[in-house]
């Protein structure tokens, strides 16, 4: 049911594709205004033995990132929702299997 709820959630200000990701990624920093963050996770090609992965982190400046935590990607759409105490948050996609080769979509 959870993920029914972000599946489903609007106001969607941020939105990333990374596309064809075999190894693992860093994104950009983020400048997010709500204390709370809902993220959506929609990935395309989680078979076989590949996993999906994502950590977060946080930052006042953009520049030095603390982690709020990583959180595993068990199917192709799934929410996550955490609290952040700072301005920014940066994404990683921690991939891991024999040939992973995955496109993910990221929306806060």
């Amino acid at each position: 049911m959870l993920n029914d709820l972000f599946y489903g959630m609007r106001d969607i200000r941020n939105e990333y594709k990374e596309l064809n990701v075999t190894a693992n990624k860093t994104g950009e920093a983020i400048q997010l205004p709500n204390s709370s963050c809902n993220v959506r996770i929609d990935t395309e090609e989680l078979t076989g033995d590949a996993t999906l992965s994502i950590k977060f982190e946080e930052s006042a400046d953009g520049v030095t990132f603390n982690e709020i935590g990583t959180f595993p990607i068990p199917d192709s759409h799934h929410g996550i929702l955490f609290a952040k105490f700072k301005d920014y948050v940066r994404y990683s996609l921690i991939v891991s299997g024999s040939n992973p080769n995955l496109n993910v979509q990221i929306c806060f």
